[in-house]
């Protein structure tokens, strides 16, 4: 037991202080965000109590993920290390994936939008984490936010480009180029904002 703890202790101290710290910091995200991860779709749900999964909100929350993971590659110098990168970045796979998937049950809205730009067109704000599924009518919310949408291809854009394999078939592929033309169409158009309320006129209203 004793030779057992004194290996331990040795192994620690041959830890470099950044990995140390990567550790730590590990275990805060882990505990904060990725255990709250739904297991199937891979969202996250805005509370214990409310399975509604923003797009804007789980991107944002998975930049912390896919942030230090990038910090675990850079040190990576043991297999456990490795081992923590891996699991990291599979999680941001995992949550960008299914957001893919839940936009790309819409994509018929996307090409209504393309010819309408009515808001009522556009690709909801929010889904289940349950099952990546609308949550609420095309007019109960306002889903017209060219933010969020945009900061979801911007983030897909960067992981790829850091090595992350997200995107698996060419109708993924085309969905996402339908995506851009998507931005391109919505942008002169007063979407809801990410205060979801009025719209670039900032009224105030509904």
């Amino acid at each position: 037991y004793k030779e057992g703890v004194a290996l331990e202790s040795k192994k620690m101290r041959s830890r470099s202080n950044s990995g140390v710290r990567l550790d730590y910091y590990q275990r805060i995200v882990h505990r904060l965000i990725m255990s709250h991860q739904e297991p199937v779709t891979g969202l996250f749900p805005a509370s214990n109590i409310n399975s509604h999964a923003w797009i804007r909100d789980n991107v944002y929350c998975i930049l912390a993920v896919w942030g230090l993971s990038m910090a675990y590659k850079k040190i990576a110098d043991q297999d456990e290390d490795r081992a923590k990168c891996y699991e990291l970045e599979q999680s941001c796979v995992k949550l960008m994936r299914g957001l893919l998937m839940a936009m790309m049950n819409q994509k018929d809205k996307v090409e209504r939008f393309k010819m309408t730009q009515n808001p009522l067109d556009s690709l909801h704000a929010k889904y289940s984490s349950k099952n990546g599924q609308p949550v609420v009518g095309d007019g109960e919310w306002g889903h017209l936010q060219i933010d969020a949408v945009s900061l979801y291809l911007l983030i897909l854009a960067q992981m790829t480009a850091s090595g992350l394999q997200i995107v698996f078939s060419l109708d993924e592929v085309s969905f996402i180029q339908n995506l851009v033309f998507y931005i391109e169409s919505a942008y002169c158009i007063p979407d809801y904002g990410i205060w979801e309320r009025g719209d670039k006129t900032n009224h105030g209203e509904n």
